[in-house]
């Protein structure tokens, strides 16, 4: 398997990008967008067991992440049983980042 290089280079996504992936044009819910951006960063992450996005691959995950914070935002009711990581991405989000899902750093 090859190496892969990983470096922290800022904030995957901003609160103007994700509104507007979400066509979000108000400040009502800036705090809750801001809660799911944050946590479908993190939920990315997770599914990939990575604790930062390979380097070359920010795209994927960029829009790995706006997937799932509309996901998150249009289905806020929705309740899964068992733990955060056994909730699946949305399937479109997970056949980007599939690849990096057993990679060794």
């Amino acid at each position: 398997m090859p190496n892969v290089v990983v470096t922290e280079t800022g904030p995957l996504l901003s609160l103007e990008e994700v509104k507007q992936h979400l066509r979000v044009d108000h400040g009502d819910d800036d705090a809750l967008i801001t809660t799911y951006m944050d946590a479908a960063v993190l939920h990315v992450l997770m599914y990939c067991n990575l604790s930062l996005v390979p380097l070359g691959a920010e795209a994927q995950f960029k829009v790995a992440a706006l997937m799932t914070a509309a996901d998150f935002y249009d289905n806020r009711a929705e309740v899964a049983p068992g733990p955060v990581a056994s909730v699946p991405l949305p399937a479109s989000a997970r056949r980007l980042v599939d690849p990096y899902r057993h990679l060794r750093v």
